[in-house]
């Protein structure tokens, strides 16, 4: 058990075991309106018909924009560095067929805007119906009548919805993850809608069908837009990487993300001011509002050395027919191929920048007295997610006295990670949970005794303090010969999206990544 320090030892954060206790388809409708009542999906010709729609004005377009181009476009001088990329692929989430395909692809090459639908009509819009009670949320671990039973419905609707859905979709065994909306009559204790959904993209409606005898309910999937959109942008790494990000006109989620794409492609603490990048990434939209964002592709250039790229690769049988071996695993590749995979630990922050090393021997910068420094320090701004290095149990979440806000979680095998000096901790984190490999833990701050904000990572092994950085425990895997034309197809896409964005220019930006004492102890 490790042990918290004592008012008459050195005031050293590294001894960081504290109070273990708590701490803290659809048919064609009119905007704004329900979908008809079916419990079929919307024909395939629907789809088509709109992609043919699509396919004639890209095809229009492509002819306009043709001539715009040499008639209209500014002459752009060669030194002149080129926007950030970004075209749209449309289509819907059930939509299939090459005529749509083709369509999406035209509109995507020619750069035109995307003809948007009316967006679908969703049961959380019944929340401002005074005669409506509208409840929503995940299934975590209870189950579904658990679930609709503590949002207030009788088990006889319960019974009748999971029989709505029978032959369409089964709900009765939902996901942690799976989410739901659920209006409900006030005065009458029924089902007035609901929603299942396993994704953004796939979501299945519910709805009395007032026309109909009984009030039967009636199930369909709906029909929903959805654009990809692809983004290619650089940047410069500064001290304030989430700033760097933002400022270049990505979304700040995109940085953890391109953590896990470059980690064991470049060393832990490659990640210096002056660094430069340039990503290709796809975001994804439905019905207008955005979900996600994916990285595609990377290159880092470092301030001294080779630059390096990586593409992301995921085995599509069209693409390798006749292939009898295993797919293999999908992830981030580079030039020739090659991924490293990723041991038990990973880096608790997202594009770790480390300022100060693991050092038993260190001189005290103030004392002169050798101190040893008994973990890893990162430097991030205040309020940048903590994330666990590796599944484990929550020994304690608290105030540590010099390590500050501390999260210990111990992972089995005799080691324990600790994360000092937080902010604050992730919402409901308390001592026995279990945490997966990259839940958010707590927040960067400055808490205990620093002089400004950045994470210190502690890693015990059998009670004794090791080097975090040593914790690392990878491997290379190697694409095999059935991947590599279709993974060189890939590769090339993506080197046209990273080389139209110009790479910024190495920025005077002084070098932070090292050897920067933040502590006052």
């Amino acid at each position: 058990m490790l042990q918290q320090s004592r008012p008459s030892d050195p005031p050293q954060e590294e001894a960081f075991i504290g109070d273990p206790r708590v701490a803290t388809d659809d048919p064609a409708r009119e905007h704004g309106s329900p979908p008809s009542s079916t419990r079929e999906a919307a024909p395939a010709g629907r789809v088509r018909d709109r992609g043919k729609m699509i396919g004639l004005g890209a095809m229009g377009g492509l002819v306009v924009l043709g001539i715009g181009l040499m008639i209209a476009s500014p002459r752009r001088d060669a030194s002149e560095p080129l926007p950030a990329l970004a075209f749209t692929t449309a289509g819907s989430a059930s939509a299939g067929g090459d005529t749509a395909k083709e369509a999406n692809a035209a509109v995507a090459d020619a750069g035109l805007p995307v003809v948007r639908p009316p967006p679908a009509w969703r049961v959380s819009s019944l929340a401002s119906d005074a005669n409506v009670e509208v409840a929503e949320g995940s299934f975590g671990k209870r189950g579904l009548v658990a679930t609709l039973t503590q949002a207030g419905l009788p088990r006889t609707e319960i019974r009748r919805l999971a029989q709505a859905f029978e032959g369409i979709r089964r709900i009765d065994r939902p996901r942690e993850s799976d989410t739901f909306v659920l209006a409900k009559d006030k005065s009458k204790g029924t089902v007035a809608a609901f929603e299942y959904a396993t994704s953004p993209f796939d979501v299945w409606q519910a709805k009395v069908d007032e026309a109909g005898a009984e009030g039967r309910i009636v199930v369909k999937k709906l029909d929903l837009f959805v654009e990809r959109r692809r983004v290619a942008h650089g940047l410069v790494v500064s001290a304030d990487l989430t700033k760097a990000i933002t400022g270049a006109g990505l979304r700040p989620e995109i940085a953890l993300a391109v953590d896990d794409a470059l980690e064991g492609h470049i060393e832990p603490g490659s990640i210096r001011s002056g660094v430069r990048m340039r990503i290709a990434a796809s975001e994804e939209w439905v019905e207008g509002a955005f979900v996600r964002v994916k990285v595609e592709a990377i290159e880092f250039v470092p301030k001294t050395g080779s630059p390096l790229r990586v593409y992301y690769y995921e085995r599509d049988p069209r693409e390798t027919p006749g292939s009898a071996r295993r797919a293999p695993a999908a992830g981030f590749y580079d030039a020739k191929g090659r991924q490293p995979f990723h041991g038990q630990f990973r880096s608790p922050l997202a594009l770790a920048r480390v300022t100060s090393r693991f050092n038993p021997k260190r001189l005290h910068p103030v004392l002169k007295t050798v101190m040893p420094h008994q973990g890893v320090d990162f430097g991030a701004s205040t309020g940048t997610p903590v994330y666990a290095s590796a599944a484990g149990t929550v020994i304690a979440a608290h105030n540590s006295g010099p390590c500050g806000n501390m999260v210990e979680i111990d992972h089995g095998g005799g080691i324990h990670t600790a994360y000092c000096h937080l902010k604050g901790f992730a919402a409901g984190l308390r001592s026995g949970q279990k945490v997966e490999q990259r839940q958010l833990v707590g927040y960067v701050g400055q808490t205990g005794r620093v002089t400004g904000p950045h994470l210190h990572f502690v890693v015990k092994k059998n009670g004794a303090f090791i080097d975090p950085l040593g914790l690392k425990m990878d491997g290379v895997r190697v694409l095999p010969p059935a991947d590599r034309e279709a993974f060189a197809r890939k590769r090339g896409d993506l080197d046209v999206a990273i080389d139209g964005v110009a790479l910024p220019s190495a920025a005077d930006v002084p070098d932070e990544s090292d050897d920067k004492d933040l502590h006052a102890d």
